[in-house]
């Protein structure tokens, strides 16, 4: 009997994708990638490397100019696909937290499951009591429940970023989008921030897609790395290939960029 490992499903293809903003700003050009259920992905590259606006078209939240995104072999960047029903197989986290400051902690990743209630429920913070069990589970995982009716405010940024993590989990997202997640985090809370995000892919299959613009944190946790530079990528592989060649192509694409860079 044949024992070959099955292999990995594809989560998400992204082909031929381009961004160009009012202005003529060219922020994706091109962009093909394919990524894996359940894979800890990191997309590696500079500021204004177009990591953000990727991040946003693949939830919607920017449109592309061409190009399509395949999402478990579905096409979602078809005028016909239901925008709210996407959203919620998407989970956001996002660098600046995004909290909503003067409610608790509980109530924040009960957030995450307004995309599967009524319009007014969602008004006024309504929950059955199985979407809060479902969101103590959720701050469980990052070891935040001890802090369920804490102001989020009174947290700290490395604990508000854990609420974060338990909100996009609330959705029970199949993909889970990490926007730069520990660009404001000391390297300690960061490496603690980023452990529970790939914790969280491992044990549960979520796919996750990681910001970073730190190589050493990419080097630690990603099992693959995509390296994009101006809007394109220019490396797909795994961490133990980042050699200083590939690094420079995508942090200085062009001659004297390393100099201008030094300066600055």
């Amino acid at each position: 009997m044949d024992n070959q490992p099955t292999a990995p499903r594809t989560a998400l293809s992204i082909r031929g994708l381009s961004k160009t903003y009012k202005g003529g700003l060219e922020a994706l050009r091109d962009v093909n990638i394919e990524v894996n259920e359940g894979e800890f992905l990191v997309i590696l590259g500079p500021s204004g490397a177009g990591k953000s606006t990727l991040m946003r078209c693949l939830n919607r939240l920017v449109e592309p100019t061409a190009g399509a995104i395949f999402h478990q072999g579905r096409e979602i960047t078809s005028p016909k696909q239901n925008l709210r029903d996407l959203r919620r197989q998407f989970g956001m986290v996002f660098q600046q937290f995004n909290l909503v400051k003067r409610v608790s902690v509980l109530t924040n990743v009960l957030t995450g499951r307004l995309a599967y209630r009524s319009a007014w429920r969602s008004l006024f913070y309504s929950f059955p009591q199985a979407d809060k069990r479902i969101a103590v589970e959720c701050l469980a995982r990052v070891n935040m429940e001890h802090k369920a009716f804490q102001r989020a405010d009174t947290l700290s940024g490395g604990e508000q970023q854990r609420v974060a993590i338990a909100r996009a989990l609330a959705q029970q997202p199949a993909v889970i989008l990490a926007d730069e997640p520990v660009a404001s985090l000391d390297p300690k809370i960061a490496r603690q921030v980023l452990n529970y995000l790939k914790q969280i892919s491992r044990e549960l299959g979520i796919t996750v897609l990681c910001n970073l613009h730190q190589v050493e944190y990419t080097r630690e946790f990603a099992e693959r790395v995509v390296g994009m530079s101006r809007g394109t990528v220019v490396f797909e592989g795994v961490s133990s290939q980042l050699t200083d060649e590939v690094l420079h192509r995508i942090y200085y694409r062009d001659p004297g960029d390393a100099d201008r860079e030094d300066a600055e």
